[in-house]
């Protein structure tokens, strides 16, 4: 070898490291983190202010707290007082991914800390929709598609009531379903449908009926691979001499065996079945002190299945529920509705719609968050497949015409066109959104109003690792040094050495109890008297044996 081949080869070495980084740090990659921090940034400014005004939605966040500092301490399984007094949280729900909130919670001992891991995986989950976005669509059109989405109605409602365990499940689903996007437009595309049965497996793991809507991402996966399309044609052969049905049951199943990703369709359908059944009727209820999973009464399937006109109906009645689903409508531009995609959707809207309880009927809380991924990928989806749909065809025919376009560039500038109309109804509808709250007077100040400097000086007056039983009013800030139980348990099993009664707040409405002193003798037996207060709120110790 020449000395002048071996300089080159050395410069080479010495550029593939920079090479390699400019790859990385490229322009749509820089783009897609900026939008993703922007988000984090945003969401978080709201949580900081919201956590440091005393703002607390339900008790939901200080469950979550006392999960995550159970996971810290290595305690398994979690016992979590607020649900209930030595309450084990694996018979509540099914949610084994949040042992990951355990070494988080041990660096940062906060309810804060869950606040903040829910807008990072929000924030993850839009880099990764704008990465997906990037590769099939020109850049500002991934753009506006990001901020839809990471400001859309259902995101939105859930930052603002707190951390919830779904908000793991964002980064799989974009990860999963931007694959199956791709998979229609790359020259990879049994890759990406593998890649999108491997990417749902976790989704399982986030909730008991996520399992369902892993298996409909399965089937959605057996329907773009053709799947679907092959087993109906050898099952049901068109031609007169068709064999008999055993030998085309066989041939059926020789089309599962296909390398096109078949089979890992077939094997999601049964991973996310197994675990959602696994975890109702037998997870659950092995670790719940009554033997039962608690939310079996949240869907009634046999009285669904015996009048199946009537279901339908209730899909859309009370109003709330078409409230819900006309905002679901407009987010995606209508459009989403077109890609198989959207059958995503579906287990999520009918066990909401079809249960009894209201408070899954309307687009607040955090039902909506899941679809939200849903919802977009879809019309990314649905923009992308246009041209088998006769009015967006016309629509695209028409801008060909008007602006002397070709083809392609009239698709694109079709696309481009519901993007930004996607974006404008976000904007349009942001006043509307809880996070308008973050333009009100006084949200943004670090300093305390009177009754949020009472709650403060009632949180410093309690002694450290002493038992407490409160109301919504300091339960969840509570935890990080006390146990701490819900003022609403009526197990009668608690016997707090101390507890809180915010007469004004705390989530009594009109039924605040009138002598605070005998409501706490009432409840944990024993005897109380009032040991601080502070305005309206009443911190009672107990005293005697």
């Amino acid at each position: 070898m020449t000395a002048t081949a071996k300089t080159s080869d050395s410069q080479s070495a010495q550029e593939q490291p920079h090479q390699s980084l400019l790859s990385f740090i490229s322009t749509s990659r820089l783009t897609a983190w900026t939008l993703a921090f922007a988000l984090f940034a945003f969401y978080s400014l709201y949580s900081y202010f919201q956590y440091v005004h005393y703002h607390t939605p339900s008790w939901d966040l200080g469950i979550f707290s006392q999960l995550a500092q159970e996971y810290s301490q290595l305690h398994f399984p979690p016992i979590v007082d607020i649900k209930g007094s030595g309450f084990n949280l694996w018979g509540d729900h099914f949610h084994p991914i949040l042992i990951i909130l355990g070494p988080l919670y041990a660096l940062f001992p906060s309810p804060a800390t869950l606040l903040y891991v829910q807008n990072a995986l929000v924030a993850y989950s839009a880099y990764l929709l704008c990465r997906y976005a990037q590769q099939v669509i020109p850049p500002i059109g991934a753009i506006t598609l990001t901020i839809a989405y990471g400001l859309s109605f259902g995101v939105q409602n859930a930052v603002s009531v707190q951390f919830h365990e779904v908000a793991f499940a964002l980064p799989f689903l974009c990860a999963s379903l931007g694959n199956i996007v791709l998979s229609q437009k790359t020259s990879e595309s049994v890759k990406n449908l593998k890649r999108a049965c491997y990417w749902a497996m976790p989704i399982a793991f986030v909730k008991e009926d996520l399992g369902i809507t892993v298996a409909t991402i399965a089937l959605v996966i057996a329907i773009r691979a053709g799947t679907i399309t092959s087993i109906h044609q050898r099952l049901f052969p068109s031609a007169s001499s068709a064999p008999p049905v055993p030998q085309r049951m066989l041939h059926a199943t020789r089309t599962i065996n296909r390398h096109d990703g078949s089979l890992h369709a077939v094997l999601l359908l049964f991973w996310g079945i197994m675990w959602s059944l696994l975890s109702v009727l037998v997870i659950l209820p092995a670790y719940n002190s009554g033997g039962v999973f608690d939310y079996s009464d949240k869907l009634n399937l046999s009285e669904i299945l015996s009048d199946p006109l009537q279901s339908f109906g209730l899909l859309f009645y009370p109003w709330q529920k078409t409230l819900t689903l006309v905002l679901l409508l407009f987010s995606g531009v209508f459009l989403w509705v077109l890609s198989p995609l959207a059958l995503i959707a579906l287990p999520t809207i009918l066990w909401r719609f079809l249960s009894p309880h209201e408070s899954y009927w309307a687009p607040t809380w955090h039902y909506s968050l899941v679809l939200m991924p849903i919802v977009f990928m879809a019309l990314l989806d649905g923009l992308l497949s246009m041209h088998r749909f006769a009015p967006l065809r016309y629509l695209s025919a028409k801008a060909q015409h008007l602006f002397a376009l070709s083809t392609q560039r009239a698709q694109e500038l079709t696309r481009t066109s519901f993007l930004w109309l996607a974006f404008l109804i976000v904007i349009v509808s942001f006043p509307y959104q809880p996070l308008w709250k973050i333009t009100h007077t006084g949200f943004l100040s670090s300093s305390l109003s009177v009754e949020e400097y009472e709650k403060q000086q009632a949180l410093e007056s309690i002694p450290a690792h002493s038992s407490v039983a409160s109301d919504l009013s300091l339960l969840t800030y509570l935890v990080p040094e006390h146990q701490v139980f819900w003022i609403g348990d009526k197990t009668h099993n608690a016997h707090p050495q101390y507890v809180v009664i915010d007469r004004a707040g705390g989530g009594w409405g009109k039924s605040a109890p009138k002598d605070p002193a005998h409501y706490a003798r009432k409840y944990f037996g024993g005897n109380y008297r009032e040991y601080q207060r502070f305005g309206t709120i009443y911190v009672l110790e107990r005293v005697g044996a």
